[in-house]
């Protein structure tokens, strides 16, 4: 099992300027996706916990870099531990390891995602 923590995810930022130059310009579906995304933060906006500014966190893009690529080399092995019922960790000496990152390479799934992005939005219009 592998586990990519919060504060993983949270590596995977990008700017509103940077999607609306590498997204939104790429066809239909980088348009949809740019103006979803900008929709979606303005129904959420007024909500304390909800990200100010420009920067913008995607989502599951972790766990997608890391069935892209496996980046062995950037996580520990840890003895898994057990869910309490209110979700705390409890530790479980000798049991199984699992591998936790410590990171991701934010920049290699943005990257390969405009790259797709760009490539499909040719296809689109051929």
């Amino acid at each position: 099992m592998w586990q990519a923590p919060k504060n993983v995810y949270d590596m995977v930022r990008v700017g509103l300027a940077e999607l609306a130059v590498k997204v939104q310009p790429h066809g239909k579906i980088g348009n949809y996706l740019y103006e979803y995304l900008i929709n979606h933060n303005m129904k959420n906006g007024h909500r304390p916990e909800w990200p100010k500014g420009e920067i913008w966190v995607l989502g599951d893009s972790p766990a997608v870099s890391l069935l892209l690529d496996d980046q062995a080399f950037d996580y520990d092995w840890v003895e898994a531990p057990e869910i309490a019922p209110d979700m705390s960790y409890l530790p479980k000496p000798g049991n199984r390891k699992i591998r936790v990152y410590r990171s991701v390479d934010s920049r290699f799934i943005l990257e390969d995602f405009y790259a797709k992005l760009t490539l499909f939005a040719r296809t689109e219009k051929a």
